[in-house]
């Protein structure tokens, strides 16, 4: 039975039928609508003209009887094609590895997240949108930066040390950039430090834990941040964002920070150089956002032998203004004791880096995350009208942000304020650049994905770490206990050898 007048379907959202979370991800970071279909009913498919499923979970003749006549049905495993692995499995990865950058004549070296999802999420959704649009669509998305800005710039600054002397040197360096600069602090490190604590009441300060650990226990990771979210309130903070020690991530972690309340975390063992996203913990996405940084800090120049600032400081401003004019997010990083509180050049060089772009937001992680989740809450549609127009639908309008939408057209896009729940627009006339390209600049590091070595085996296995003080290493596990017999047999050697 066919409809005798059928409605006119929307371009916009994309309808999503069984398709892999990986894809949900990466629409969400986009900014393109799209609705998750749960059953199999003619009228749920109604909400939109195009239909995306997975050839490989569900046969196209299946959608015979669910689509109308003028729907149209997108195998998203064509996606797949060309890519070293399934990009979707990629993209909710949540394995690290060690990765390598060739900088120079030098290497740097990180444990990072094994997949390189920033550059998986544009090659998928170049195909995407070339697949859409060549189906009569159009590709339309939420600006990722609020409207008029077209990139943003952040900076993390992780506190793990207690040398207050350094980081007051840090701060004397930090004045041009204080506005969109975000602490956080291991509490352990800090507590008797009230000079600090002082200082850090004027800006943007979050938890990096108690200890600087990411344990395998649950209860260990639990107290921890418990812990550290008591000392932070007692000095008048109120944290609602986490950064992981060592850019760690693992789901207890998660779990932790969700039944806390937390808004975000920040560990580029899970992503890193990308858009801000929801992690998928295995059968729903995480409450708790994800706020990506380049992972190279000072201290891999440091290890790899390089102390020369103006070397550090030049890498991470070529970095920056790179992914700044590529309209991306920018977001480094690093630590004030025994470096950058003694590197005044690195702060100097990145200030000068966004000094006078009235078109970068500068931003801090707090406010970041604030309106990323915001705007993951919007709700919008796109309807085709006569004479090459289009009109866009907000559903609960709502007026906290400066919205954008940028319409994409081969190569070319274009941004245009949103000011009202309705918009009407003629494709033809608006007035399209060509937008700039990152990947000839910034490309991947190189991942090892190999075996880890046997000592490494046991450090991970028994949580190896000695920055919990030995009485406060419960029993409770087997894994627990030989650490603390290690650790006290470990004391005991250096207490005989001085």
């Amino acid at each position: 039975m066919t409809d005798r007048y059928p409605p006119i379907l929307p371009l916009l959202p994309l309808m999503l039928w069984r398709t892999p979370p990986g894809l949900e991800l990466i629409l969400a970071q986009e900014g393109v609508p799209f609705a998750r279909l749960k059953e199999a009913h003619r009228l749920a498919f109604r909400g939109g003209r195009f239909v995306l499923f997975d050839g490989r979970t569900t046969a196209p003749s299946s959608l015979s009887g669910l689509l109308a006549a003028d729907q149209v049905a997108i195998d998203v495993d064509a996606l797949r094609t060309g890519e070293p692995s399934d990009p979707f499995a990629a993209l909710v990865d949540h394995r690290a590895a060690r990765a390598a950058w060739r900088i120079g004549p030098w290497t740097l070296t990180e444990r990072v997240a094994r997949q390189p999802k920033a550059w998986v999420r544009r090659r998928l959704i170049g195909k995407l949108r070339r697949a859409v649009t060549r189906a009569g669509g159009v590709w339309i998305r939420l600006a990722p930066f609020p409207y008029p800005y077209r990139s943003a710039f952040s900076f993390r600054v992780d506190l793990d040390e207690p040398l207050a002397e350094d980081y007051h040197r840090f701060a004397a360096a930090r004045a041009p950039l204080a506005e969109c600069c975000t602490h956080f602090v291991s509490t352990h490190a800090y507590t008797h430090h009230a000079s600090v604590w002082r200082d850090l009441r004027h800006y943007d300060t979050q938890s990096h834990g108690h200890f600087h650990h990411v344990y395998r226990a649950p209860e260990s990771n639990r107290l921890n941040l418990e812990r550290a979210h008591r000392i932070l309130h007692g000095f008048g903070f109120e944290p609602l964002g986490f950064a992981g020690p060592h850019g760690r991530w693992c789901r207890s972690l998660d779990d932790a920070l969700e039944e806390m309340g937390y808004l975000y975390s920040s560990d580029f063992q899970l992503g890193y150089d990308d858009l801000p996203f929801f992690p998928w913990k295995g059968e729903r996405f995480s409450k708790v956002l994800q706020v990506p940084v380049h992972p190279v800090c000072e201290g891999l120049f440091l290890e790899a032998g390089v102390a020369e600032p103006g070397i550090i400081a030049e890498y991470l401003g070529q970095l920056v203004a790179a992914r700044l004019d590529a309209g991306e997010l920018a977001i480094a990083y690093g630590h004030p004791e025994r470096r950058l509180g003694r590197m005044p050049e690195v702060l100097d060089r990145l200030a000068r880096t966004v000094a006078g772009q009235t078109l970068v937001w500068r931003v801090t992680f707090s406010e970041l995350a604030r309106w990323w989740r915001w705007r993951a809450a919007r709700r919008w549609l796109v309807f085709p009208r006569q004479e090459n127009r289009l009109e866009i639908q907000f559903d609960e309008w709502d007026p906290q942000f400066d919205l954008a939408l940028e319409i994409h057209r081969g190569p070319f896009h274009c941004a245009v304020p949103v000011t009202g729940p309705r918009l009407s627009l003629s494709l033809a006339g608006l007035a399209y650049q060509r937008g700039a390209s990152l990947e000839p600049i910034l490309g991947p590091p190189e991942i090892d994905p190999g075996s880890i070595s046997l000592k490494s085996a046991v450090k991970s296995a028994i949580d190896w770490e000695t920055v919990t003080p030995l009485a406060e290493i419960p029993r409770s596990s087997l894994s627990n206990r030989v650490k603390r017999g290690l650790r006290w047999w470990q004391l005991q050697r250096a207490r005989a050898s001085t």
